[in-house]
């Protein structure tokens, strides 16, 4: 009763074990493949990223370009106010000088006439300073759009 069933065990150890290799091959190759489709998403995630980086630094330039044409919008602004405000003081001195001139003046016996005409050369100078100031106003502005260009 010796029979020697050592031969058979070992083919059927190795059988076992060809199994299992192969199920872990299976196992390998299911990780590999799901490696590789992550790797294409990450690489596909990462090309849009730089893409929507590239939109964000073209959009900061752009933001960057307006703050400093925002600022140099307000100088001018402030430069025109300045402005503004010097030829209102003028106007009032000039109304003051020729509402001073119209009570001197009829006082002294000037008739309607000449107070009308006085009224009408008051007005004239108040136009004139008007297109005065659009002028310099509209010279400005075109300096402005010139140096933007």
């Amino acid at each position: 009763m010796d029979k020697d069933f050592s031969g058979f065990r070992d083919k059927r150890g190795n059988m076992r074990k060809l199994i299992n290799v192969e199920r872990e091959l299976r196992c390998m190759k299911e990780v590999m493949s799901s490696l590789m489709d992550k790797q294409d998403r990450l690489i596909t995630e990462n090309t849009d990223l730089k893409l929507r980086l590239a939109e964000c630094e073209k959009g900061s330039a752009i933001n960057q370009g307006l703050k400093e044409e925002i600022q140099e919008i307000k100088k001018q602004n402030d430069i025109l106010k300045a402005t503004c405000q010097d030829y209102e003081s003028s106007l009032r001195s000039l109304q003051v000088k020729v509402q001073d001139r119209i009570i001197d003046r009829a006082e002294g016996g000037l008739g309607d006439n000449k107070l009308k005409e006085l009224r009408n050369e008051w007005k004239q100078e108040q136009e004139e300073e008007k297109v005065k100031f659009s002028e310099v106003v509209k010279r400005q502005i075109q300096e402005k759009t010139s140096r933007c260009n």
